[in-house]
């Protein structure tokens, strides 16, 4: 759903004009259409990471699929909606109305918040029971931290980042998961873990990819990820987001980003 979602929002805002151009030529317009991309594509990372451990069907990736679920449906069900609405207002008035696809895509967007368990239940299974009953975060950190360790090509800072991000939200989870006291911050705990854990197969996705002649731009996401979504920048500086200048325009562009662009992007 939010593929379509993105694909009608892409649409709309090459096809509207604005002010004398195509709506997708204005910065504001780009940079929000970076944040519809950004979920899609942490939603796809997400399905496909835990298809490749359900593969296995030993206790080790039982461990590591048993705490991605509840994570992996609270967090892309919620996404859904806002790339829904996102969507929704890259064409107007006019996603509003029946005529087009919109007004259904968000409707539809809010049965994930209740046919795969509410937000909050979602966010109870993966802290009290997944993390504190059967200590599944410690499987998903060797899983990931075994990711990140078989791609050499990944740029030291950056790579240094995300594993402080990630051994970061473990840590937090357990510590929330300590005490039923801290119910009220499983969601918090669950959504860090989350955005850690796709900022990390974004990352490896994309050198993956990128070594390979393809596209580089899941690397570029990666930090888009940290730096949007965990909020590691604050808007206190312009300097702190120039390296979106060089970013955005490679994330919506037509053609694959190569491999050592990205690399500089994200190292900068």
């Amino acid at each position: 759903m939010m593929r379509r979602c993105l694909n009608e929002a892409m649409q709309a805002a090459r096809q509207r004009s604005a002010f004398g151009k195509a709506v997708i030529d204005h910065p504001l317009m780009q940079r929000q259409l970076v944040k519809l991309i950004v979920p899609t594509e942490q939603a796809l990372s997400a399905l496909f990471h835990a298809a490749s451990v359900a593969g296995h069907g030993d206790r080790h990736a039982r461990a590591v699929l048993r705490i991605l679920t509840p994570i992996y449906k609270y967090r892309a069900c919620r996404d859904n909606v806002t790339v829904a609405t996102g969507a929704m207002e890259a064409r107007g008035g006019n996603g509003y109305v029946e005529d087009w696809l919109n007004a259904r895509l968000v409707r539809d967007a809010h049965l994930g918040l209740i046919w795969e368990g509410t937000s909050n239940i979602n966010g109870l299974d993966a802290i009290q029971r997944a993390v504190a009953k059967e200590r599944a975060h410690v499987a998903l950190s060797e899983d990931l931290h075994g990711r990140l360790d078989a791609a050499p090509l990944l740029p030291g800072q950056f790579r240094a980042r995300l594993q402080t991000t990630l051994e970061r939200a473990i840590r937090y989870a357990e510590q929330v998961s300590a005490n039923r006291k801290h119910e009220r911050f499983c969601r918090t705990a669950a959504n860090q873990l989350y955005q850690a854990v796709t900022s990390v197969l974004l990352a490896i996705e994309g050198v993956r990819l990128g070594a390979a002649g393809g596209d580089a731009r899941r690397l570029l996401l990666a930090r888009f990820v940290l730096e949007h979504r965990l909020q590691e920048t604050q808007a206190t500086s312009m300097q702190a987001f120039a390296w979106e200048n060089e970013a955005i325009p490679l994330v919506l562009g037509a053609e694959p980003v190569p491999f050592d662009r990205a690399a500089a992007v994200v190292a900068d």
